[in-house]
Order: C-alpha cells, then structure tokens, then sequence
C-alpha cells in the first residue's frame, strides 16, 4: 500500500538507478578492456568527467601521461576518447596509419548545418 501512496518510492527509484548504473558499468567495462588502451576508470554515466580539469587540460594530460603512457583511452560521458602524446607517435599515427585514423563518426549536428547527404541549404 505503500507504494501506491508514494511512501517508498524513492527507496524503489534510488535502487532502480543504482541497478541500472551497475547494470551499464559491468557492461562497458567488458567491451571496454578488450578494445582501448589503458586508462582511468570510468564511473558509470559521467564516464572520466570528473578526473579532468577543464581549465588547465594540458596539465590534465601530462599527469595521465605520467600514469598511464603516451597512448591512453578516456571516456567523456558515454563516448569513448583515445589520446595521442608525443610528435614520433603523432606523425606515426596519422601518416603511417592515415587510413585508420582519417574518418569521423558521424555528427547529428552536420545534418543541420549543411553538410551530409540529406542536409537542405538555408537561404538568407
């Protein structure tokens, strides 16, 4: 009867997202590991938003290159982020390896603006 009232919901609704979160972790964590290079480990949803500090990112970077070598995987919410550290290994990974490396993942945002098979140009 409780339930119905709204008495234990949110006990239901906080262990209902906790679930979920650990549900999405487990399961990102398995594809994860196998595919991207070594780095920090996500937290379920913010991913390594937390870790990072957006006002001074170059530091940000040195310090998990420190940790965890010139190549390292982050994640920035749900996307995954491969960096890239030093001019040899820059050079090697865009010129030795371009075709890899020389394609975007599509953008819902290039649609809008112009670009893509089915975008519409907007007249002024």
């Amino acid at each position: 009867m409780a339930l119905l009232i709204g008495d234990g919901l949110w006990s239901l609704v906080i262990f209902t997202v906790i679930f979920l979160l650990l549900v999405d972790l487990m399961q990102r964590r398995k594809f994860w590991t196998a595919r991207y290079p070594p780095g920090p480990m996500p937290l379920p949803g913010l991913g390594n938003l937390l870790q990072l500090d957006f006002e001074n990112m170059p530091y940000s970077f040195y310090k998990l290159r420190q940790r965890y070598g010139d190549i390292f995987s982050l994640q920035m919410a749900w996307k995954p982020v491969v960096v890239v550290n030093g001019l040899k290994l820059v050079r090697e990974v865009l010129v030795n390896h371009g075709e890899d490396t020389s394609d975007r993942p599509p953008m819902p945002i290039y649609n809008h603006l112009g670009y893509g098979h089915k975008s519409k140009g907007k007249e002024l």
